[in-house]
């Protein structure tokens, strides 16, 4: 019997054993009532992360790297998908992100900015850390068109999305669940990692491809894509039309999809990437590592309704193995750093944490955020 069932099945027997106690059969039939309406809502939030994912994993498995490659980007594309991918998401929440002057934003980009420039020196040794995916053999994604941009959301929810393009964010709410730069650090360079290995581009092209060959796009996806294969053939020959851009309609049209797809997080293979290639940026940083374990620890108390984080990356127990086999893997080779670094980094958090901007309602939206 799982252990979702042991739990109902404990609560039922505590309930009718009230019940009997008080004698009261009208309670009772509350209590089942209240009972299945939250089993049915859990429920209705698994179907949908299990609908999102199936979809996402049916297009990575259905277009091969070789289908998709007709869908490539290059890089000013790809950054302007991303500019197109954040501006839907804004829009969705209804928010725009804190100004750059702000001193949490610009705390938060310059320990981001550090992470990126890491992430890029030691990415070529990052192999171990691939997923068992095809999409290993890929080369990690050319350095942002307009460089990382790392924006802080005014949003109470636990939430952090690395884009196409290197547009990363991260909400006010989680920067209140972190207690010190190294947890934060953990976070953007997971989401670095994501940008890195070009997670977020690699599921538009396949969504792209997989619905081309359904014939279920929408007119402005499929031109895209004609657009893109065309570009393709005639690059090598020189003609002028190899040298066009990608319309910006055409490229709402791709941030659609894409939004569907950030809305739920990635593959399981893909975090589990991340996570791996996160304990190498963080240790080559000089940042310590086991504060991301800490934070998968600290985050796995929290229900998945009020950590949106945690609900969009795997079970805590499979991330902590695959961090703690790289921390092993890697420690020999890295220097911890020492105490008194870790406390002045902390105080540095701190400090700058004290100018998050106070408590507010959530926005109104009439759609799931993404």
């Amino acid at each position: 019997m799982s252990p979702r069932r042991i739990g109902v099945g404990v609560v039922l027997a505590g309930v009718l054993a009230g019940c009997q106690a008080a004698n009261t059969p009208e309670f009772l039939t509350r209590a089942e009532r209240n009972l299945e309406v939250s089993r049915g809502q859990l429920q209705r939030e698994l179907d949908q992360r299990k609908d999102s994912l199936g979809l996402m994993g049916a297009s990575l498995t259905g277009c091969s790297l070789e289908r998709r490659q007709v869908y490539e980007l290059d890089a000013e594309q790809e950054s302007a998908l991303g500019q197109a991918v954040a501006a839907r998401q804004l829009a969705t929440l209804g928010l725009e992100p804190l100004p750059a002057t702000d001193p949490v934003a610009h705390y938060v980009d310059q320990v981001g900015q550090y992470l990126a420039l890491v992430a890029a020196a030691v990415s070529n040794s990052s192999g171990p850390e691939r997923a068992g995916r095809p999409e290993r053999a890929l080369n990690n994604r050319p350095w942002p068109h307009a460089g990382y941009q790392f924006r802080v959301l005014p949003l109470e929810e636990a939430r952090a999305t690395g884009g196409p393009g290197g547009i990363v964010m991260i909400s006010t709410g989680f920067l209140r669940l972190l207690e010190s730069e190294e947890e934060l650090a953990a976070v953007l360079a997971h989401e670095v990692a994501h940008v890195q290995r070009g997670h977020g581009v690699e599921a538009i092209k396949a969504a792209m491809c997989h619905y081309e060959a359904r014939q279920e796009s929408s007119a402005s996806l499929r031109a895209f894509g004609q657009r893109i294969k065309l570009q393709r053939e005639t690059a090598a020959s020189g003609s002028p039309l190899a040298q066009e851009r990608v319309p910006g309609e055409l490229l709402r049209g791709a941030a659609e999809e894409a939004v569907n797809l950030y809305r739920e997080g990635f593959l399981e293979d893909f975090e589990l990437e991340a996570d791996r290639i996160t304990v190498r940026i963080l240790m080559g940083a000089g940042y310590d590592a086991h504060a991301f374990s800490r934070l998968i620890q600290r985050s796995s108390l929290e229900t998945p309704a009020k950590h949106p984080w945690r609900r969009m990356h795997p079970p805590p127990r499979a991330r902590l193995a695959v961090v703690g086999e790289r921390i092993t893997a890697l420690g020999p080779t890295q220097v911890r750093p020492p105490p008194d670094a870790v406390e002045q980094r902390k105080k540095r958090f701190l400090d700058a944490m004290g100018a998050l901007p106070a408590l507010m309602a959530e926005p109104q939206s009439s759609q799931p955020p993404p």
